[in-house]
């Protein structure tokens, strides 16, 4: 009875041992940055802690930290350097894992970008580079004034149209061609705040930009934008587009397709090719690998010019959306028709740039920062995970979508099976190791009452009171 409560023991505190070694959360190589807040006011200090993690001993580890030294102050944590860079240089002891706090104060309003660049480190027998990192901090002033308005605005020549309002940021104006030079006059809603204006006095024929440039005293601000068109004559007005043909009309508002697209900066993966629309030859941006065409558009009043996809059986425009992150430029497109995701994927509206895009969840996870967007990057579609946390957006091969003729209809799953398949790793690992205890715990018991109940069936010594039962005969 003893050795086998000692075997009960022993088994139990194998499989807890066994658990908690499996448990342990292990994080892919790679560094991750964390803040302790996200904003934040002048005169607040945020500490960022940057995580290098290597999957394997560390004997020396170096990297770059870079900062905004106008927005925030470096107060301590790193090794050495000041005034926007910074460098970590340290001698862990064998751990796969370290972590290091840097201290910052905010000095002004803005934002800034915290990054941590050439990481490397030193294992038993090379020198390794682990990825780098990045984490915006904004920073705020509540106690200036927000108000970047402008509270009048008026040209030496020319009558503004619309009428000025200091909401509305957008004008143009026409002047005859004895006009060559247009000064801007114009004056600030908040006393406290600063103005620049940009773009040449003198006038070239046709058109012409300038722009007023508010700055709050809080660090807000507001762009006002001036298209000056000087005319060839005194009496004739330029024409963009005399024929017409390259007129577009999308939900009732006109627009101008842009036939020379070659001072605008392309998105990466893409060239100049021509092709006819309207009977005319124009210039779109190419995908190098011949995915699809943008053409530019412009407003018929103002002169900022958007990509847009073009339908050819439709003759319809559509406005694509995208999102820059470094040098890459990300367009967002839906998933094509006849593809279909894992059933375990929701589609869900996602904030990225500014913008709502259609994107995907992972029902099966734990983590509700990570969002999934299908996305081409220059070189062929894909799917991209967005840590909306941290702004970053990574290329996501292990996700992929599948022909909708070859999917089975998935099988709902309910019970146990349902609710073990949604816990995360760690969690299924304890759950297991919990039940193999379970079942050892069970076992041990029966095998317990079967031995019990096999001693209580032994044979008992026969008595005396036996011995009568039975007649006696005695052999000569």
């Amino acid at each position: 009875m003893k050795k086998m409560v000692k075997s009960l023991i022993t088994l139990s505190v194998v499989f807890i041992l066994i658990a908690s070694v499996f448990a342990v959360n292990v994080s892919a190589a790679g560094t991750v940055i964390s803040l302790n807040k996200r904003s934040l006011k002048v005169g607040e200090t945020v500490t960022v802690t940057f995580k290098f993690n290597a999957g394997e001993a560390m004997y020396a580890i170096s990297s770059i930290l870079n900062y905004d030294a106008s927005i925030l102050e470096y107060i301590s944590g790193a090794s050495s350097g000041g005034a926007g860079q910074l460098k970590i240089v340290e001698s862990p002891s064998g751990q796969s894992s370290v972590s290091y706090s840097i201290s910052f104060k905010a000095l002004k309003s803005g934002s800034s970008v915290v990054s941590a660049s050439n990481v490397s480190f030193s294992g038993l027998n090379e020198d390794k580079a682990l990825s780098g990192a990045s984490v915006s901090i904004s920073v705020t002033d509540a106690t200036q004034s927000a108000n970047a308005d402008l509270k009048s605005l008026s040209l030496s020549d020319g009558i503004l149209s619309p009428a000025f309002s200091p909401s509305v940021t957008t004008y143009n104006v026409t002047v005859k061609n004895s006009v060559t030079l247009c000064k801007i006059y114009a004056t600030t809603a908040d006393s406290a705040a600063t103005m620049t204006v940009q773009g040449s006095q003198k006038l070239q024929i046709g058109k012409n930009t300038r722009s007023v440039t508010v700055t709050a005293p809080s660090g807000a601000q507001k762009t006002y934008t001036i298209n000056i068109t000087r005319n060839e004559t005194d009496d004739e007005v330029i024409e963009e587009n005399p024929a017409g043909s390259l007129n577009v009309t999308i939900e009732n508002a006109t627009f101008v397709l842009v036939s020379d697209i070659s001072a605008i900066e392309l998105f990466n993966g893409f060239e100049i090719g021509q092709v006819e629309y309207n009977g005319q030859q124009i210039q779109v941006a190419q995908s190098k690998i011949g995915e699809f065409s943008l053409y530019y558009l412009k407003s018929a009043e103002g002169e900022k010019v958007e990509p847009y996809t073009y339908n050819e059986e439709l003759k319809t425009f559509e406005k694509i959306k995208y999102y820059k992150q470094g040098t890459k430029t990300y367009i967002f497109s839906d998933i094509p028709s006849d593809l279909s995701l894992p059933s375990n994927y929701y589609a869900t509206n996602v904030r990225i740039g500014g913008m709502d895009v259609k994107g995907y969840s992972d029902n099966n996870s734990n983590i509700t920062d990570f969002y999934y967007l299908y996305c081409f990057s220059g070189e062929e579609f894909e799917f991209y995970r967005y840590d909306s946390r941290d702004d970053i957006l990574q290329r996501y091969p292990e996700l992929t979508a599948s022909e909708k003729a070859e999917i089975e209809p998935p099988v709902k799953e309910t019970g146990f099976l349902a609710r073990y398949k949604s816990l995360s790793g760690n969690s299924k690992l304890i759950v297991l190791a919990a039940g193999l205890l379970i079942i050892s715990i069970l076992a041990l018991s029966v095998i317990l009452i079967i031995q019990l109940i096999r001693r209580s069936k032994v044979k008992k010594p026969e008595t005396k009171a036996d011995e009568e039962d039975f007649d006696v005969i005695t052999i000569e």
